[in-house]
């Protein structure tokens, strides 16, 4: 009974002293630039239009607030176009309300987004990529390289669905893997919560940023036969991409405790 006691202080004890490490940790830490201006008018603004509109309630700013939406720390930097996000915050897009912001609003809160971009990452960056695809390539080279690693060819019906999203050019917005332009997804996980018909619909009527697919049924079919491939091999193919773009290789000693200012 007396061990069993002497277990359980030392494992509250030792929960008390990890608990006090990263108190200090966390609040000794200074910023490691402090040049940074405070907001601008434009920038306070689009803040006051991020509060009145609870956009935290969905959307995280460095790890803080919702998870139903994206974190958007460095979802917006300098060089991102306002048109990118202009028909996101007036019409909404799948989840995202319709705010219904006027040009006026939407350049504050783009500018107040920019802002937060310029204070540091909320997350690590992905590890760089030491060769370069072209992005209309991307998708046919990782099945090719599959196809040569495991020594099998793709069915019918998928190659020639690889062959059409190479022809119309879907890499130019969707990248595998990550969040493609014009906040296009990255479908290579698609069919996990879409059917296949769905998704035939979707390329044959378009919606938003997505325009419509003029295709032949059966080619929209190849196209959904395809992306049910790479949905069903997507672990592999993720470390296909990786061997093909040489990424760096990982190492926790190269992410520090807080990366925001």
């Amino acid at each position: 009974m007396r061990r069993r006691l002497l277990r359980r202080e030392t494992a509250l004890a030792l929960l008390v002293l990890v608990y006090a490490c990263v108190s200090v940790v966390a609040y000794t830490d200074v910023p490691r630039d402090a040049s940074e201006p405070g907001l601008s008018k434009i920038e306070r603004r689009g803040l006051d239009i991020w509060r009145r509109e609870n956009c935290q309630a969905c959307h995280q700013i460095h790890g803080f607030g919702g998870f139903l939406g994206p974190d958007l720390t460095n979802r917006v930097t300098d060089s991102t176009s306002d048109e990118e996000f202009a028909a996101i915050l007036e019409y909404g897009n799948g989840r995202m309300p319709a705010l219904g912001l006027q040009p006026p609003e939407r350049r504050a809160v783009l500018a107040f987004l920019r802002y937060l971009a310029r204070t540091g990452r909320a997350i690590p960056e992905p590890l760089g990529a030491r060769r370069s695809v072209p992005p209309i390539e991307h998708h046919r080279l990782i099945a090719a390289e599959w196809c040569e690693a495991e020594g099998r060819e793709l069915e019918p019906a998928v190659r020639r669905g690889c062959e059409v999203w190479t022809r119309e050019q879907c890499g130019k917005c969707h990248v595998p893997f990550d969040r493609g332009t014009k906040l296009a997804p990255d479908l290579s996980g698609a069919t996990t919560l879409r059917s296949a018909p769905y998704l035939a619909e979707l390329l044959a009527q378009g919606r938003r940023n997505m325009p419509s697919c003029e295709l032949a049924p059966d080619e929209i079919a190849d196209l959904a036969a395809f992306l049910d491939w790479f949905c069903a091999h997507r672990g592999e193919l993720v470390e296909t991409n990786d061997r093909m773009l040489a990424r760096d290789e990982f190492s926790w000693r190269d992410i520090p405790w807080f990366e925001y200012r």
